[in-house]
């Protein structure tokens, strides 16, 4: 794996790892982590944003439970 590529992985491994012990989805109004760590997990297809009508949530994608 380049260098670059460890070192984006590093920077939202911290959120991923959070989502996976909320049972894969958090309130996205109540995470601490940057708009940058998020847009990643999302443009990386590990994560979406999810809107329930009771607020928007940050859910794990089913395939990165794997």
């Amino acid at each position: 794996m380049s260098k670059k590529r460890v070192q984006e992985a590093s920077s939202y491994y911290p959120c991923l790892r959070y989502l996976q012990r909320c049972g894969g989805r958090a309130k996205l109004s109540q995470l601490n982590f940057s708009r940058d760590v998020i847009q990643k997990l999302v443009d990386s297809n590990l994560a979406k944003v999810a809107n329930t009508g009771a607020g928007f949530y940050l859910e794990l994608e089913k395939k990165s439970w794997n």
